[in-house]
C-alpha cells in the first residue's frame, strides 16, 4: 500500500473505516513509495491492494492483474493555478478535458 498521507493510503483506511474496521488493524506489511511500485508489488505475488485502476489499466489488459470491485468514498479534487500567471495552452487542454468543454476560454483566465 501506498505511504500515509498519500490519497490512496486515506481511501484505504476511509473504506476500513466505512466497513468498522479500525485502519490500526489492517495488516499492511509492505509500504511503498509509489504506485507504480505497488503495482509491481502485487504483480510479483507480494498481496492485494487499492489502487487507482488507471495505474493498472495496461496490467488489466494483459492479464497480469485482475480488479475486483470495490465501493469507496467520494474523494474531492481541484485544479489549481497560480493567480497571477496566464494559463497554459496545456493547462487549458486539461480545465476543457476536466468540465467537458472542448473550447477552453481564448483569455487563459477562468
Amino acid at each position: 500500500i501506498r505511504e500515509g498521507g498519500s490519497g490512496t493510503r486515506e481511501a484505504l483506511e476511509d473504506f476500513a473505516r466505512s466497513e468498522g474496521v479500525p485502519p490500526a488493524e489492517l495488516q499492511i506489511f509492505l509500504v511503498l513509495p509509489s504506485n507504480e511500485a505497488v503495482r509491481q508489488a502485487v504483480e510479483a505475488g507480494a498481496g492485494a491492494t487499492i489502487i487507482s485502476e488507471l495505474v493498472i489499466a495496461r496490467s488489466l489488459a494483459e492479464g497480469s492483474l485482475r480488479s475486483v470491485p470495490v465501493i469507496l468514498p467520494k474523494r474531492d479534487f481541484a485544479m489549481i493555478t497560480h493567480r497571477d500567471r496566464q494559463a497554459s495552452l496545456a493547462q487549458m487542454a486539461l480545465k476543457a478535458h476536466l468540465t467537458g468543454k472542448q473550447n477552453a476560454s481564448s483569455t487563459g483566465r477562468g
